[in-house]
């Protein structure tokens, strides 16, 4: 008698666990893709901060996935000329194929707000898998999210992608010369919503 009690309470709670789609905030510099370089030549940090797209997230399951966009022609290291070579053939490309794009093709968790993420990673016409760990915090709307203007929950996930500019056809002398490295971490950091 008591497990038909609990029946309806299994199903309700399982009817109310079901992944949820975010929307990344439209919002400059709450959402941004961040390069770091540092070598004994040259630092600098590339930030761009036009960021689209969706992240799926069911946290009773603790699972999801994401399908992102950035626009590398927004790409800035507070240098202009720099800039304009970055986004150029000998560099990056993003004047002819600005959209970077990072589509999950499988979200395991890990512990406490961690998940290991592998993914495609497309760039420079160029695609390669990734794996990482991200971390994924989702905050209920309240009034500090509506006062940043963030509307329903809010999902927060920042990754680190470590990658190999050669990989995606970048060979600039700059790289071969030490001042720019090979492999640069690339960071994600966005907030979507659920409305």
């Amino acid at each position: 008698m008591r497990s038909l009690l609990l029946l309806p309470a299994l199903l309700l709670g399982s009817a109310l666990a079901a992944p949820v789609t975010y929307r990344v905030a439209p919002l400059d510099q709450v959402s941004i893709v961040m390069a770091e370089n540092e070598t004994d030549i040259e630092n600098f940090t590339a930030v761009a901060s036009k960021v689209s797209g969706t992240v799926i997230f069911d946290p009773a399951a603790r699972t999801g996935s994401a399908d992102l966009t950035v626009n590398g022609a927004s790409l800035s290291t507070g240098v202009p000329l720099r800039d304009e070579h970055m986004r150029s053939a000998d560099w990056f490309n993003f004047g002819k194929m600005p959209a970077i794009t990072f589509k999950s093709t499988r979200v395991q968790y890990v512990s406490g707000d961690n998940y290991r993420v592998t993914g495609t990673l497309i760039m420079n016409g160029v695609m390669r898998t990734v794996t990482s760990t991200a971390r994924v915090k989702l905050t209920p709307a309240n009034d500090v999210t509506r006062a940043s203007g963030i509307t329903g929950d809010a999902l927060a996930v920042s990754v680190v992608f470590n990658v190999k500019l050669g990989d995606f056809g970048v060979e600039h002398i700059a790289v071969q010369a030490g001042r720019v490295k090979d492999t640069l971490p690339v960071t994600i950091k966005l907030i979507a919503s659920n409305r």
